[in-house]
């Protein structure tokens, strides 16, 4: 496995195939990315989602609090 995420799952990240608008969604996202220079793709470290407080805060699912209820 790469340690970039591929065109593919960048297109599946932003809903763009456009490099410029990729990186504009990743800017609105808050992902971290790098920009190749020779042309301009956006490398972004498929490490990030691992550990990346904003995606995990959103996946962790919590048990609903009863005593909220009385």
């Amino acid at each position: 496995m790469s340690l970039w995420l591929t065109e593919e799952e960048l297109v599946q990240l932003t809903g763009y195939k456009s490099k410029r608008k990729q990186r504009e969604a990743l800017g609105e996202l808050r992902v971290i990315f790098r920009v190749r220079p020779q042309d301009g793709f956006p490398l972004v470290d498929r490490s990030q989602f691992e550990t990346h407080p904003v995606l995990t805060r959103h996946t962790r699912r919590r048990e609903p609090r009863l005593d909220l209820l009385s």
